[in-house]
């Protein structure tokens, strides 16, 4: 699964397809093409593109090279990868405050089937507070 965050929204969940291998071709294909196609634009139209920096996390498909070579190609601002944030809450919003939201409000949701989750996944993700969201990405 994947999805992202800024501070004017959140962009879908990209749910990896059963039995898929995620490679370099897979993730550019069904996961950065998608985003920056679909929601990034949405989230930051006109000049406000500009300005968008995009930040992995340290999964091994984010850190290989033809993931980085893609988007350096399509004109999108990376955060180098001896840049990337440490492993605290304090320097990586996403993966303590939002992972931590988008969790514990899937325990007030129960699911019992693989659709049914992904359907209470899409609801409680849309749902997230974003001001908690922007407060996290200040921080």
């Amino acid at each position: 699964m994947f999805y992202g965050v800024c501070s004017r929204g959140k962009t879908a969940i990209r749910f990896v397809k059963l039995g898929a291998k995620i490679n370099s071709e897979y993730y550019i294909q069904h996961v950065l093409k998608p985003i920056f196609k679909n929601d990034i634009w949405k989230l930051l139209p006109g000049e406000l593109i500009n300005k968008v920096v995009f930040h992995h996390d340290s999964a091994p498909v984010d850190s290989s090279g033809i993931p980085q070579e893609w988007l350096q190609n399509s004109g999108i601002k990376l955060t180098p990868k001896e840049h990337w944030m440490g492993n605290s809450p304090d320097l990586a919003p996403m993966d303590f405050c939002v992972n931590g939201l988008f969790k514990w409000k899937l325990f007030d949701h129960p699911a019992t089937t693989v659709a049914g989750l992904k359907r209470v996944m899409r609801k409680v993700w849309w749902n997230l507070d974003q001001i908690k969201i922007n407060n996290a990405l200040r921080s």
